[in-house]
């Protein structure tokens, strides 16, 4: 009995950091997230068992902003909106390309990600647009788009 249970808490654990990652950076690749998940502390995590994860979790594969395929949760899985959330953990991605900055939050907290990014009035920051779901940010320039995404980052608390 106590080792089912242990069992279970270790699941629970891999579950909510598997969760966690892909909340927060883009993964290509089931080996990339094992990588991260061992490097988080579950050496002897298997392929196949990042694999029951993904499935547990409900994950999806979809296109980022630079036209890749990465892990996503589903929309039907993500944290409902609520206002005791931190702000980071409404925000599901933050990518960018040569061009914008896209910051992908669970439904509904688009516009208020939005109105705090117009709120710092970031100098580099051209405009920003807002959706339910989705923000896009437009540099002033294009060359300091990898700037304002780390700006970005740093704001929203992703980095």
């Amino acid at each position: 009995m106590r080792t089912s249970r242990l069992s279970f808490e270790k699941e629970q654990r891999q579950l909510e950091l598997c969760q966690q990652l892909i909340s927060h950076k883009s993964y290509h690749s089931q080996e990339q997230l094992r990588h991260d998940l061992k490097q988080h502390g579950f050496e002897a995590i298997s392929q196949s068992t990042v694999s029951r994860l993904l499935k547990l979790l409900g994950v999806i594969k979809l296109r980022n902003a630079k036209g890749q395929k990465i892990y996503a949760l589903s929309p039907q899985t993500l944290p409902q909106p609520n206002a005791a959330r931190s702000v980071a953990e409404m925000v599901l991605s933050v990518e960018h390309n040569s061009e914008f900055v896209m910051v992908h939050t669970v439904s509904g907290y688009g516009k208020a990600i939005a109105k705090i990014l117009d709120h710092h009035a970031i100098a580099e920051i051209l405009g920003v647009v807002a959706g339910s779901s989705v923000v896009w940010i437009a540099p002033r320039e294009v060359q300091k788009t990898p700037l304002v995404h780390r700006r970005i980052m740093r704001m929203l608390g992703q980095a």
